[in-house]
């Protein structure tokens, strides 16, 4: 077998010819087909947050003690005398609300994670849309109750998203969108 070789230089075939680096190339479909690597990094993120936002549900129990005690706190702040049946119910509706709301945040996450791995480019655009009501939940729902560790979830899973936001806005997942929405011959 005879061995092939390659010159490289300012007339090499891969070269610009005038000593310009090459432009990097965008993603182009190939056999098998694969997402580019910025739609595999947007999945694993959103993954990624769809978990973690499974793990506020346990955490909202652990620290049940604490958001009893916070609520206690407030309730002298403010002056008002508040029963301990009132407390523990309370206490119950707002785990109610965060196992809800993890529950479908944690959906949400999945279902975005598969509809960009499909290449879906209402999926994109969607999660443009949840960025600014993550926000708003973000900003609205930060209270100073239950410790350190419900105050970093949020933010990680703020920072999550506008992680995955920008590589679904990377000019290889924009390629790829666009092929598996009208792919070409």
């Amino acid at each position: 077998m005879a061995r092939q070789i390659n010159w490289r230089g300012v007339l090499s075939p891969d070269g610009a010819g005038d000593g310009r680096a090459p432009e990097k190339v965008v993603w182009r479909p190939g056999t098998p087909l694969e997402p580019p690597r910025s739609i595999i990094e947007a999945v694993r993120v959103m993954q990624f947050a769809g978990a973690l936002s499974l793990v506020e549900i346990v955490r909202a129990f652990l620290t049940r003690g604490d958001l009893r005690a916070a609520f206690v706190g407030e309730s002298r702040a403010q002056g008002a005398e508040v029963g301990a049946a009132d407390l523990d119910r309370i206490v119950t509706l707002s785990l109610t609300i965060t196992v809800v709301y993890a529950i479908i945040s944690a959906a949400t996450w999945f279902t975005m994670a598969r509809t960009t791995r499909q290449g879906s480019k209402w999926g994109r655009w969607v999660a443009c849309a949840l960025l600014p009501v993550a926000l708003g939940v973000f900003f609205g729902g930060l209270l100073p109750t239950a410790g350190l560790f419900s105050r970093v979830v949020p933010v990680v899973l703020l920072l999550l998203g506008v992680w995955a936001l920008v590589l679904l806005w990377q000019k290889d997942s924009s390629a790829w969108i666009r092929f598996t929405t009208a792919p070409e011959e």
